[in-house]
Formats: structure tokens, sequence, C-alpha cells
């Protein structure tokens, strides 16, 4: 089986294009959504990174959306635990 990985940055259309193969897709986005809404270990790491900006469970992405606003250094906060998640999918 072939693999295809499409990277890039948050809204440079890797769902768009991934959607048009006509394979069956791992879509990363749907996931990390799935943890935002479902997984507690990650809330409470983000939580310890992030406490004023990520505040409940499930986890509102226009808390994270302000946090990588507010500071791009949050941005790697959030990628280094939601990755590590993503990765074991």
């Amino acid at each position: 089986m072939i693999k295809i990985g499409i990277i890039g940055d948050i809204g440079s259309g890797k769902s768009y294009v991934a959607n048009n193969f006509g394979y069956p897709v791992f879509n990363a986005d749907n996931e990390v959504a799935k943890l935002y809404r479902e997984d507690k270990k990650v809330f409470r790491s983000l939580n310890k990174k992030l406490p004023q900006f990520i505040t409940k469970f499930p986890m509102d992405k226009n808390e994270i959306t302000k946090a990588i606003l507010s500071n791009k250094k949050n941005l790697k906060k959030i990628i280094n635990v939601v990755h590590k998640e993503i990765k074991k999918k």
C-alpha cells in the first residue's frame, strides 16, 4: 500500500486536496477535533500549559484560537501536546 502525506499550515488546503484523491484518508483535522471533545488527558496537559486560555472540557476551539492569536509561542505548546496524540492514531 502506498501512503501519501499531505502537510501544511492551518488553512493551507490539506483537507481540500485530500478529499480529491478518492481514496481513504486519515484526516488529522477531524482527529484533533475529536481530541478536543473527548480526551481529558489532552485537556489536562493543555490546561497546565495554558491555564488562562484552556479552561473547560470539552475544549472550545475558540479558546485555542485565542491562545494562538495572543502569543505565537502558544501554538508550539499546543502542537507539542496534540501531535503526540495524533501520531498514535
